[in-house]
């Protein structure tokens, strides 16, 4: 695969994600937030027991264990995630979740106390001042989905570091295919529950959303296959194929698509949008994004850049090759970005 094609690849993985936003306000139309996670869900487990049930066989109990870890994380996004889109527009809750990419230093210091370095900082603060002008300076205009949205963005920051942490230096597909079963299944039983206290009346319903009865319409039938098989099974695979032939810097790039795909077809398709100051927020946002990932990935490689050496590597610089300078500062470089 040529890395255009791997890049056009990617972006459309993060249409595809995009788009998930449109199609999960369609089928929340006909259904409460946990209890159309959860048919998603299902769909989802039951396609990829179909296609990969072999791949359990002789399965290690650390895999079993991380991949229903990594299950509880994505159920818990999708779940905040799920809410927000039923509590505000598309557009907010789509790029207050591409603010995750900058949170993840600020969560590693919290839990491993990794530093956070200069451009960190800078990329959370533009992020915040997005925020701030995404959902009104006046603080006026803010609902009780954006404030789901942001409380979504650590888990999915956890998410990412924790699948980075299980499969960094693991290239098996094998592990790919048991880790995406898994992930179902551990998500399965957070969003039942979620669904039986809030929406099916083990509790009085906190907002009259959450009672609405199961009433599935066209929209709900579309949205589902579209959420559980495109936007939960095939950009798995498409970024896992995909990423290795391309470069970090192109990857983050190609996948800023996913808040501006949301944003531009929830105007024709849902009526939503966000105004000029909206848009200027969710600029600043991306710039924060951008500030944040670009000032690891040139940081990597200048760490990863070879000293002055003497022709033909003496003794001044016995190591490597120029050759062999370029695969480590390419090694370097994306394990210091791909989360």
């Amino acid at each position: 695969m040529k890395a255009w094609q791997a890049d056009l690849a990617i972006v459309g993985a993060a249409t595809i994600w995009g788009l998930s936003f449109i199609f999960t306000s369609w089928g929340l139309e006909a259904s409460p937030p946990a209890t159309f996670l959860l048919f998603r869900f299902l769909v989802a487990l039951a396609a990829s027991l179909a296609l990969f049930w072999k791949c359990l066989a002789g399965l290690p109990k650390r895999t079993a264990k991380r991949g229903l870890t990594l299950g509880f994380l994505m159920g818990t996004g999708y779940l905040l995630q799920n809410y927000s889109v039923n509590f505000t527009e598309v557009p907010r809750a789509a790029f207050i979740a591409a603010m995750t990419l900058p949170a993840i230093p600020l969560v590693s210091f919290v839990l491993f106390r990794e530093k956070v370095k200069g451009y960190n900082l800078a990329g959370i603060l533009l992020a915040l001042i997005g925020l701030w002008l995404l959902i009104d300076p006046s603080f006026k205009g803010v609902k009780s989905g954006d404030v789901i949205a942001l409380l979504s963005v650590p888990m999915w920051a956890l998410y990412l570091i924790y699948i980075n942490r299980f499969t960094e230096g693991d290239d098996d597909p094998l592990l790919t295919k048991r880790l995406l079963v898994l992930q179902f299944a551990g998500a399965i039983p957070l969003v039942l529950l979620t669904a039986l206290v809030f929406e099916w009346g083990l509790l009085p319903p906190v907002h009259p959303d959450l009672a609405r009865p199961l009433a599935p319409n066209a929209h709900f039938w579309i949205g589902l296959a579209f959420c559980a098989f495109l936007a939960s099974i095939g950009i798995v695979f498409i970024q896992t194929a995909c990423q290795k032939y391309t470069t970090p810097i192109q990857a983050m790039l190609c996948f800023q698509f996913e808040p501006i795909t949301a944003t531009v077809f929830a105007w024709p398709i849902l009526g939503q949008r966000i105004g000029l100051l909206g848009a200027v927020g969710a600029s600043v946002i991306i710039l924060g994004v951008l500030t944040s990932e670009l000032g690891g990935i040139l940081a990597a490689k200048r760490e990863a850049r070879p000293p002055a050496p003497a022709a033909g590597g003496s003794e001044d610089s016995p190591g490597k090759t120029p050759q062999e300078w370029a695969r480590t500062s390419d090694i370097q470089l994306r394990a210091g970005v791909d989360w």
